[in-house]
């Protein structure tokens, strides 16, 4: 048998990240559903007709997609960061190790 922690638990400390952020969730995952759309969408990139200089368009379709994809998973990183709970942020000075010492 286990005992029940002596600590309260936190209202909304048991919440998943995506529920605690569904905005910033959402726009994670619309981000990288967009990249992975416009480098799976062959129309899209799958011309010769138009140049730009030499190159067929394909190639500067990717000499311009992947420094954007670069950014856009940047933004990605810094968003999911933001999401990560802070240390001691469920437990502020440490007030159930005190409260359990009574």
């Amino acid at each position: 048998m286990t005992q029940p922690s002596a600590t309260p638990k936190t209202p909304g400390g048991s919440r998943s990240p995506v529920a605690a952020h569904p905005v910033t969730s959402a726009v994670i995952a619309i981000l990288i559903l967009a990249s992975i759309f416009f480098a799976v969408w062959v129309p899209l990139y799958a011309s010769t007709t138009p140049k730009i200089g030499d190159f067929p368009f394909f190639y500067a379709y990717l000499l311009i997609y992947m420094p954007a994809l670069a950014i856009v998973m940047w933004i990605v990183i810094s968003l999911q960061g933001r999401r990560r709970p802070r240390p001691g942020a469920e437990n502020p000075a440490g007030a159930g190790h005190d409260e359990a010492a009574r």
